[in-house]
């Protein structure tokens, strides 16, 4: 009864033996599993075939006329194309020189002459095992690697607006601050409130109030063009970043966001709801860290709301 090796089943092998009869024997044991086998009858035709073929390994000679395999091993290690395929020496010599000789060249075993069944079936199988978790193991980084990208990339966009999310602003804060100081020139920040969200979620449910935030949001980036960045900055919150902008300029941009907003009206579910905006303006110069000028942005914005929303309220020291 054949152990079950079917999950090793289509690996490569790749015999290396000036001697028919040897080859024939291996064949022979080999044949017993679903290997893809492989002949070369001389060392220079094994090194012609192995970057062709990319065995997953290797049974090679020792002694052999003209190239032997232990300059055969030496070379494929030398080739970083093939150097990391497991070589198994075969071989009539087992003295321990002999078989040091071939570790040191990079050799992983070495099967004796004359052959014994079940120890060549072992061996072989021991090694393929090993290279196809290694290979699974590194599929497996890749795929984490992979994953690993998206999860970082899913961080930065906010997945109902597509925009920006918080961690990607204030990455972008920290750079544009960065710039600021080299050229001296101010940036600023407008901060975007969705006034009365809440009540829009209660009369028409979240899902709509969901649509309000996408359709807001769409508004700004439409608004804002390639003059700035826009993300969604918390729940009902965005905040729009205008790169090197001064706080006038700031405020004609934040005034024209809100005068959009109260101006379109936006039908869900054949009711009409009217939107009004709340908005903070700061601008921030080059001696000014980001994380102050948006507490700046923060109380203009609270103060928008404490006057009856539906307003602008910049820094007075802008």
């Amino acid at each position: 009864m054949k152990p079950k090796t079917d999950d090793l089943s289509g690996m490569k092998i790749l015999l290396v033996d000036d001697v028919i009869f040897n080859i024939e024997i291996l064949l022979h044991t080999l044949k017993l599993r679903d290997y893809q086998i492989s002949v070369a009858n001389s060392g220079a035709k094994a090194l012609e075939l192995v970057p062709k073929i990319q065995p997953d390994l290797i049974l090679l000679d020792i002694m052999m006329p003209e190239m032997d395999g232990i300059e055969v091993c030496r070379r494929l290690k030398d080739d970083e194309s093939t150097r990391d395929i497991p070589i198994i020496f075969v071989t009539a010599k087992t003295g321990a020189e002999d078989v040091v000789e071939g570790f040191k060249v990079g050799g992983v075993d070495y099967i004796s002459k004359p052959f014994r069944l079940e120890e060549v079936l072992a061996r072989v199988e021991t090694h393929l095992r090993l290279r196809k978790t290694l290979r699974d193991k590194d599929d497996l980084i890749s795929e984490l690697r992979d994953t690993h990208e998206v999860l970082l990339s899913s961080v930065k966009m906010d997945l109902l607006t597509g925009l920006h999310s918080r961690v990607s602003l204030e990455e972008k804060l920290g750079q544009e601050q960065s710039r600021s100081q080299m050229t001296g020139k101010s940036f600023s920040i407008v901060l975007a409130d969705i006034d009365h969200i809440s009540k829009v979620n209660e009369d028409y449910g979240v899902s709509t109030g969901d649509q309000v935030i996408i359709r807001t949001a769409s508004i700004l980036t439409e608004s804002i063009g390639d003059q700035g960045l826009v993300s969604r900055w918390s729940s009902e919150e965005f905040l729009v970043l205008l790169p090197e902008t001064v706080l006038a300029d700031a405020k004609v941009m934040a005034e024209k966001i809100r005068s959009r907003i109260e101006n379109e009206k936006l039908d869900f579910n054949q009711n009409q709801i009217a939107l009004t905006l709340s908005i903070g303006v700061s601008s921030c110069p080059p001696n000014m860290k980001w994380d102050k000028c948006l507490a700046e942005a923060h109380d203009c914005l609270r103060q928008a709301k404490s006057l009856g929303r539906n307003r602008l309220v910049a820094v007075e020291n802008g």
